[in-house]
C-alpha cells in the first residue's frame, strides 16, 4: 500500500490519483492489522454523543410534561427545547467532532441563527434577533472564516464551508427585502463583508480552490 501526504489517501498505485505525484510505500505488519488494538478511549468518545442525544431527550420530555401540567397557558418549554438541542449541536458537532474548524463555524452560525430566532419568536417577536443579532453573528462568522484562511492552509472541505458560511452570510439580506427584517444597515454590512470576501477568493486564491475541488470531484 501506498501513502500521498499531500492528500493524505492510501492507494495501490504508484502515482497519487488526485495530484498525480509519486507515492511513498507504507510497512503495515501483517499481525497488527489482523488483531489491531482495541482502543477503550475511542469507544467512550463514540458513546459520549449518544449519551448527550439520549440526555437532551430527556429534558426535553420532562420539560414538555411539566409545562403541560403546571403551566399549559405559557409555553415556556419552547426557551428549553432550543437551548437543550443548541448545546447538544454544539458537543456533538463542535466539541467532540473532529470536522473541519469551517464546517464548525457554519455549525454554530446556523444552530445559534434558529436559537436566537426561536427565543425571539417566544418573547413577542421584537424583530431583534433579525434586525441586529443575526446579522452581527455572520460578520462574527466571516471574521472566524477568514482568520482561518489567513492562517491555515485548506483542503476541499475547507473551501466548501468557506462557500456555505459567505452563502448564508447573504440571510440578512434576504430578510430585509422580504419585509421581515427593518433596520438595513446591519443586514448591510454583512452582504458587504461577504463580496469582500468573494473578491479576495477570486483575486488571491481562485487558484488553489478551484485546483483542490477540481481534484477531488474530478471536475
Amino acid at each position: 500500500m501506498n501513502h500521498c501526504e499531500k492528500c493524505s489517501i492510501n492507494s495501490k498505485h504508484n502515482v497519487c490519483p488526485l495530484c498525480s505525484q509519486q507515492l511513498s510505500a507504507i510497512n503495515i505488519d501483517l499481525a497488527d492489522r489482523s488483531y489491531p488494538f482495541y482502543d477503550r478511549e475511542s469507544l467512550e468518545k463514540r458513546r459520549t454523543p449518544k449519551i448527550a442525544i439520549i440526555a437532551g431527550l430527556m429534558i426535553i420530555l420532562t420539560c414538555v410534561f411539566i409545562n403541560l401540567i403546571v403551566m399549559p397557558h405559557y409555553l415556556w418549554v419552547f426557551y428549553v427545547m432550543g437551548t437543550v438541542i443548541y448545546a447538544v449541536v454544539s458537543l456533538n458537532h463542535t466539541i467532540l467532532s473532529k470536522s473541519h474548524l469551517g464546517s464548525k463555524i457554519v455549525g454554530q452560525v446556523a444552530s445559534l441563527t434558529l436559537l436566537l430566532l426561536l427565543i425571539d419568536s417566544q418573547s413577542g417577536f421584537f424583530k431583534w434577533s433579525i434586525n441586529y443579532a443575526v446579522p452581527f453573528l455572520v460578520v462574527a462568522g466571516l471574521v472566524m472564516v477568514t482568520l482561518s484562511i489567513l492562517t491555515k492552509r485548506l483542503k476541499w472541505k475547507g473551501h466548501i464551508s468557506s462557500v456555505l458560511m459567505v452563502t448564508l452570510s447573504f440571510l440578512p439580506a434576504v430578510l430585509y427585502f422580504s419585509g421581515f427584517s427593518t433596520v438595513i444597515w446591519p443586514s448591510a454590512v454583512a452582504s458587504l463583508y461577504s463580496l469582500m470576501l468573494i473578491v479576495c477568493f477570486f483575486v488571491y486564491a481562485h487558484h488553489a480552490v478551484w485546483s483542490q475541488l477540481s481534484r477531488r470531484f474530478h471536475i
